[in-house]
């Protein structure tokens, strides 16, 4: 069975490697060995040519660079670097210059009994270790899935947007009213791909379902001026007599080809009790290279509730109380950004027209983009059927 490396032996292998880079770095200037090659000390030292040269390495090593836990690899192992230091001793240098490196050898030896492994199993649980932490290499399996979900579903975009603007309001029929763009950039479709919808986000008060009694949804328009011409067209299903689908239907678009499509939309919430903890999610419902989620607060409302990111697996469990949803979390972590007042600080690299499609939101609505607070969750290839989190917790007056 493989052994797991917990944090606390990574960052102990990561002191005894930087011992070991301290002092033989040192040992590499001593007169008799400074400048020679590894064949050269081999014959002079009776040492191992291998030996000679996984030592000498060190040398070629940037200076500024922390040498990390690699180095417990890359060098001899405990008994190759006592041969080394010993031979030095044989041919005339003094105790004295060498005491450093044989403690560090000592250190790496005893690091290696308190893991109980050797140094070629430590080399493999290393490996294992950074194949599941090296965030380019958990980018690259995330990259594999899109491409894979992708050729499975006919259909994905570079960029999924979704964004939205919430403020309180005291109107007799509902208590809260919210603006949203939904929409995707440089989406692709081929011809037996299943429909594109253009959902709707999902709101959670207290971890219940905010139902389609509460919110009041009118149409979704499509945003013309940030669509791909020939236009696409939405129709419009309804579903159990009371879910309004919104679907792209891109039949002037040849197969394959890249298009743009954003519709926004106004709701009116009546939520009796919103509760301190709330939720609003985004779900991935297509292959997406790169996933944005905004919100906008109006400041009444920022200012009573602490924002924050997660990412869950897409399943019934997003409806589970908060000491359950550690079994759905994704370990790959979402960006969160707080991007201040107002659109000024919207933009994204992501998609060039990002904050004008931000501040299209607030003008097309007649809302003030200044009495806003914005937050962001994002994502570079995020899981297809995941689903991205911003949560609103409330904080009393006081705290």
């Amino acid at each position: 069975m493989p052994t797991i490396l917990t944090e606390q032996m990574v960052l102990d292998a990561g002191r005894v490697a930087d011992l070991l880079y301290q002092s033989f770095t040192s040992v590499l200037q001593l007169p008799n060995v400074k400048g020679r090659r590894a064949a050269t000390l081999a014959t002079e030292l009776g040492v191992g040519r291998m030996t000679c040269q996984r030592i000498t390495k060190l040398a070629k090593r940037p200076v500024e660079a922390a040498p990390g836990p690699t180095l417990l690899v890359d060098l001899p192992g405990v008994s190759g670097l006592h041969q080394f230091l010993e031979a030095l001793a044989r041919h005339g240098t003094p105790q004295a210059e060498l005491a450093d490196a044989l403690a560090a050898v000592e250190a790496f030896a005893a690091f290696l009994r308190s893991i109980n492994l050797s140094q070629t199993a430590f080399a493999s649980a290393l490996l294992l270790h950074d194949a599941g932490t090296d965030p380019q290499r958990l980018r690259e399996r995330r990259s594999r899935l899109f491409d894979a979900s992708s050729a499975v579903t006919g259909q994905s975009a570079d960029v999924t947007i979704s964004m939205m603007a919430i403020r309180p309001n005291q109107h007799e029929h509902f208590n809260f009213e919210q603006i949203a763009v939904r929409g995707y950039a440089g989406m692709r479709a081929s011809g037996s791909a299943m429909p594109i919808r253009l959902p709707i986000n999902m709101a959670y008060s207290d971890y219940r379902k905010v139902t389609g009694d509460e919110a009041a949804r009118e149409p979704q328009q499509l945003i013309e001026s940030f669509c791909t011409t020939p236009l696409p067209s939405i129709d419009t299903r309804v579903i159990k007599e009371q879910h309004l689908a919104h679907l792209v239907n891109p039949e002037h678009i040849p197969t394959g080809e890249p298009f743009d499509c954003f519709a926004t939309q106004h709701n009116q919430w009546s939520i009796t009790d919103p509760g301190p903890h709330k939720a609003i999610w985004l779900y991935v419902d297509y292959p997406t290279r790169h996933c944005t989620f905004d919100l906008y607060l109006h400041h009444t409302m920022a200012q009573h509730n602490v924002v924050s990111a997660d990412c869950h697996l897409w399943g019934t469990s997003l409806l589970a109380p908060p000491e359950d949803l550690w079994m759905t979390r994704f370990a790959d972590p979402v960006e969160f950004t707080r991007l201040g007042t107002g659109t000024e600080g919207a933009a994204s690299a992501a998609y060039a027209r990002h904050q004008a499609l931000s501040q299209h939101m607030f003008t097309h609505h007649g809302w003030t983009a200044d009495e806003f607070v914005g937050f962001r969750c994002e994502m570079e290839l995020p899981v297809w059927r995941s689903g991205l989190c911003l949560i609103l917790e409330g904080v009393s007056p006081s705290s």
